[in-house]
């Protein structure tokens, strides 16, 4: 089956960054797996240092927070606000609050082992893993589309909740990877400073 030239042009360029995505994926999570446990905890400790100095953070009264995996940093969230876990329901997220009862889903994540979930409409802050972000604040994750997918749909709502990618300012490029299909996040906080 032939395309036109625009079609074929299109699906090269799609690739050709699908590809580079791949690449960026590959070589920092290599990375962030290659941390000793003592980096991890001073560089999440610097991570959490910022997220306090945000107003909004020490404001809001509910949160998407999440369970570290593969040397990603450890979230200190204040007992006083209310915090939900993500939960893989079909192809995206949904929204639970963390209690005891977890399970762990088929890529060893911790998740909420109760169904209710929590209206996207009424969470004020996502804080949102990476693997690689840029400087215009666009994030790779690992892959599975979940959060790209959720994050789709909460960019359609007026009042949807904020964006804030979290990890290690090692992990920031320069250059562009994103496509139409990925959201822009609202701020990145890293270890040494927050990007906006």
């Amino acid at each position: 089956m032939s395309y036109p030239p625009d079609q074929r042009v299109q699906g090269c360029w799609e690739y050709m960054i699908q590809m580079h995505k791949h690449l960026i994926r590959k070589k920092f999570l290599s990375q962030r797996r290659d941390l000793l446990p003592s980096d991890v905890n001073s560089l999440s400790n610097l991570i959490n240092i910022n997220l306090k100095q945000e107003a909004f953070f020490n404001k809001c009264e509910n949160l998407v927070s999440f369970f570290a995996i593969d040397n990603e940093p450890n979230l200190l969230i204040p007992r006083n606000k209310k915090i939900l876990l993500p939960k893989i329901d079909d192809e995206e997220l949904s929204f639970h609050i963390k209690t005891d009862q977890l399970v762990t889903n088929k890529y060893g994540i911790k998740e909420p082992l109760n169904n209710e979930s929590y209206p996207i409409s009424e969470i004020q802050l996502i804080l949102i893993p990476f693997i690689a972000f840029n400087t215009n604040l666009y994030r790779i994750g690992y892959g599975g589309g979940y959060y790209d997918r959720t994050l789709q749909k909460i960019a359609t709502t007026k009042t949807g909740p904020k964006l804030w990618g979290i990890g290690y300012d090692f992990q920031k490029i320069n250059t562009n990877f994103q496509n139409k299909f990925d959201i822009r996040l609202d701020k990145v906080i890293t270890d040494k400073k927050v990007y906006v």
